[in-house]
């Protein structure tokens, strides 16, 4: 029964340490590349058609539409998942009237809104599905 009892617990320290290192390949930052050029320039031309009337084209705000570049918007998020941002976007922009800007537009205008908070590009477009955007962690300044 000793043998028994030692092989499980073998077989547990197996199964967490393998678990432990998936999750750590599976956690990303917004510092990995997580969106390419390409869709950012998309996000940019959405931006600018849908975002910007309020946001202003710089991204500054303007009067009660804060700015989505650097300063207090980049901190607001630290350490939260990309999800939370994005489910913003999707769920309340642009204001009084959400479907006007479809779901692949407001995760490349994400694409875009990172870019400008001088985040790195990179080979593969930001996904929007929250499931995996969960997995994402806007980070305000370079761990690295």
């Amino acid at each position: 029964m000793g043998k028994k009892i030692l092989v499980s617990i073998g077989l547990l320290a197996l199964i967490v340490t393998t678990l432990q290192s998936v999750v750590a390949q599976e956690t990303q930052s917004v510092w990995d590349g997580v969106f390419t050029a390409e869709q950012a320039r998309r996000g940019e031309a959405a931006y600018t058609e849908s975002c910007s009337v309020c946001h202003g084209e710089a991204l500054a705000g303007i009067d009660m539409a804060p700015g989505l570049a650097m300063g207090d918007f980049i901190w607001n998020y630290d350490g939260l998942p990309v999800a939370t941002l994005f489910q913003r976007i999707r769920d309340t922009m642009p204001l009084g009237n959400t479907r006007a800007v479809s779901r692949s537009d407001k995760v490349d205008i994400l694409a875009y809104v990172m870019e400008q908070n001088t985040f790195p590009a990179g080979s593969e477009e930001l996904p929007s599905r929250n499931s995996i955007l969960s997995g994402i962690t806007w980070l305000a300044m370079n761990p690295n």
